[in-house]
């Protein structure tokens, strides 16, 4: 089946290129008949577009994309090679074609008629609010619904043009319209062409793929959007196609005629004649053949049926990429007062929560300094919260710059800006791994000052508190009451309890100790080894986590180990030791302390131990 319509399509090029049998192309969309430029009313469906409106599943081929990328030259080539048929510019900065144009060509395929129609160019949609803009969406939603076959002209590859216009289409006509209903077959084909490739562009995939169209394929599938696209079309039905230079030689057959003929024999035609077949193979196809595949029609039964939906379609004025973000933006509001309760009041702004306006000790104790994202910024909640929305926007396809423009968010984004300084205050003095209220401090200060006891460790850290936060009110302009209400603070009085009780539970013992480690991997050093009576703290976050830009920090800041003290025999000093599993040259297993501080002159009490 396939190589005859193969033949009958070679035929039909053939005998297009003598005589065209198809009359010049008509305007098939046009805009309201209105001359204030405020009214977007609904296009209108040209009764005398020269074809037959109420004619049922007529195959038809539609071209859009950007402005003067070829779409004409190429309709007309499809269409036959007749340059009449659709007007063309080779101006680089004038377009011919408004609106959309139709023409049908009879017996293309034997008993086949085929309708091509060409489209205004899309570049200006989303830059303004005009009534043109509004027309041009307007016409891109009526081509979908109305074609077998959709071809995309860019000179990129998946080009953000190209997905702009495709979420609107989405979003506007699938989603709204409820077209995607229908069989899965009923819905139209995509053809993206890349046109005026060069050599230069050809490297991009040659060497890995065997053409474009393989390139594209594999570009399909692992883009973020690629979902989208396979939802708006019918399965397997999205492809991808390259057009070569168009050249001189190309021009001058086209404008004589002889474009198809056997003496024109250039790369272009090669490619316009190989997509050509591919379109007419796999949505058209005769209905004499003997093969069970039949002509796809086009979602709307015909042309006709499209009138009642043109209404429908212009009152939609969410098809709009900015009325679109607007919608978006509405949900990312609803986000972030779910995720930050009323962060800021914006008087007289619609779309603000109501409600008392969260306090800023609230707002600090949203945040744990353990969170991953607190830790990644450095404890900047500002930059927390930036980075959050930047996520968000990511993953609802927003403009960040967008999003940040809306008076709601930007007053969140304020706010949290104006309290970040008194949360980095907060997590310095009250949380820092190696602030002076953290267990290292701690422990640090029991070793060195207060000879592990509890009494007088729990009577230097009271004083301690004190002027940590003494410091605190002056950074962050808090009130005693404000303070207290921190979580961060909170934490200091459980921290010292915590710390109070491991002192309270320390236990006499004995233990290897290996003075020399050697390097990490090798064998505990024999010669180093003794055993000494310790006192065994339990566990303690002493070790800072690693900041060299390599190591992937934990997600709850230094991991606790097991830690112990031993005294120096001659009572001089006392060793931090840090308990750590090793394995000997003999493969034998040990449990070893290793020194991590030495404090000369520190005094403590010498543990009798009573079990090793």
């Amino acid at each position: 089946a396939a190589a005859a319509a193969a033949a009958a399509i070679d035929s039909s090029s053939s005998s297009s290129s003598s005589s065209s049998s198809s009359s010049a192309a008509r305007p098939l969309l046009q805009p309201p008949e209105s001359a204030d430029d405020s009214v977007h009313g609904p296009i209108v469906l040209n009764q005398d577009c020269g074809v037959d409106l109420e004619a049922q599943g007529v195959p038809t081929i539609a071209i859009i994309g950007p402005s003067r990328k070829g779409k004409s030259v190429l309709a007309g080539l499809l269409a036959g090679g007749d340059p009449k048929l659709f007007p063309q510019s080779h101006s680089s900065f004038q377009a011919m074609t408004s609106g959309t144009q139709i023409v049908e060509v009879p017996d293309l395929l034997p008993g086949v008629s085929v309708r091509i129609v060409d489209t205004e160019g899309l570049s200006h949609v989303g830059r303004s609010r005009s009534k043109r803009e509004a027309i041009v969406r307007q016409f891109l939603v009526s081509t979908y619904l109305t074609s077998s076959w959709i071809l995309w002209l860019d000179s990129e590859v998946l080009s953000t043009s190209f997905f702009t216009m495709m979420w609107l289409v989405h979003d506007y006509v699938i989603d709204v319209l409820k077209v995607k209903d229908a069989a899965g077959d009923r819905l139209p084909r995509m053809m993206y062409i890349r046109t005026q490739e060069t050599e230069v562009q050809q490297r991009e995939y040659v060497g890995q793929f065997a053409d474009f169209a393989s390139f594209f394929e594999a570009a399909m599938q692992g883009h973020e959007d690629g979902d989208i696209l396979r939802s708006m079309f019918a399965p397997d039905g999205v492809h991808g196609h390259a057009l070569p230079i168009w050249t001189l030689q190309d021009l001058e057959a086209f404008e004589q005629q002889t474009f198809w003929s056997e003496s024109h024999d250039t790369p272009f035609k090669a490619a316009v004649a190989q997509l050509r077949e591919r379109l007419l193979n796999e949505a058209i196809v005769s209905p004499s053949s003997s093969s069970s595949s039949r002509s796809v029609p086009p979602l709307l039964p015909s042309l006709a049926a499209l009138e009642q939906h043109l209404p429908r379609i212009a009152r939609l004025e969410s098809f709009d990429p900015r009325d679109h973000e607007a919608a978006k933006i509405s949900r990312l509001r609803q986000q972030l007062r779910a995720k930050y309760g009323r962060v800021a009041a914006a008087p007289g702004t619609v779309g603000f929560a109501g409600g008392q306006v969260a306090s800023v000790p609230d707002l600090l104790n949203i945040f744990d300094p353990d969170d991953r994202d607190v830790r990644k910024w450095h404890g900047r909640i500002d930059q927390v919260v930036a980075g959050r929305l930047q996520e968000h926007c990511r993953q609802m396809r927003l403009e960040y710059d967008v999003a940040i423009r809306d008076p709601e968010v930007e007053a969140v984004l304020a706010r949290f800006s104006s309290v970040a300084d008194a949360f980095s205050a907060a997590l310095e003095l009250f949380a820092d791994e190696a602030g002076p209220l953290s267990e290292r401090e701690i422990l640090r200060g029991a070793v060195e000052h207060w000879g592990l006891d509890p009494d007088i460790t729990a009577k230097a850290l009271a004083s301690k508190v004190q002027s940590t936060e003494a410091a605190f009110l002056e950074k962050s302009g808090f009130t005693a009451a404000e303070m207290k209400r921190l979580n961060l603070h909170e934490k200091i009085r459980w921290r010292i309890e915590e710390c109070v009780m491991r002192l309270r539970g320390k236990v006499a013992t004995e233990m290897l100790i290996i003075e020399d480690d050697g390097a990490e991997g090798e064998e505990a050093i024999s010669t180093t080894e003794r055993t000494s009576p310790v006192w065994r703290l339990g566990e303690w976050r002493w070790q800072l986590a690693k900041k060299d830009g390599k190591t992937r920090a934990s997600r709850v800041g230094p991991i606790p180990r097991e830690y112990a003290v031993c005294v120096d025999p001659n009572g001089s000093g006392v060793h931090l030791l840090e308990e750590r599993a090793k394995t000997k040259k003999d493969g034998a297993r040990i449990t070893a302390g290793f020194p991590v501080l030495h404090c000369d002159g520190a005094k403590v009490a010498a543990p009798q131990p009573t079990s090793k």
